[in-house]
């Protein structure tokens, strides 16, 4: 699993202000993922959500329903049974991206203290 983190890692790493509202729809079972569109989609069609854009408009983030992450992502449907409370895959992708947004605190953090 640890290649599905990684490269979910380098997704968020693309999309850094996006994170928030990936969470978020994780956290309220609103993703999809087997579709790049509509109000529930996959992991870069929810990053295009949160952005407002369309999913092939994400610049270096391209959609690749090769890449590990969005292989994995084809695991969550929207509903109440795929949330971080009832899913085990939901709760592991939960705790990676908290991962993610934890180490981004603390290099913000680093960096100011070092100003």
């Amino acid at each position: 699993m640890s290649d599905i983190k990684d490269d979910l890692s380098k997704v968020l790493d693309a999309a850094p202000d996006e994170v928030e509202g990936l969470r978020a729809a994780l956290v309220e079972g609103r993703i999809n993922g087997s579709t790049y569109e509509g109000e529930c989609a996959c992991l870069v069609g929810t990053i295009a959500n949160v952005r407002k854009c369309h999913f092939k408009k994400l610049g270096n983030l391209k959609p690749d329903s090769n890449r590990p992450s969005e292989r994995w992502f084809l695991m969550f449907r929207p509903t109440p049974g795929h949330k971080p409370d009832h899913h085990e895959g939901a709760r592991i992708t939960l705790g990676w991206i908290d991962e993610w947004l934890a180490k981004r605190k603390e290099t913000a953090n680093a960096v100011k203290g070092g100003a």
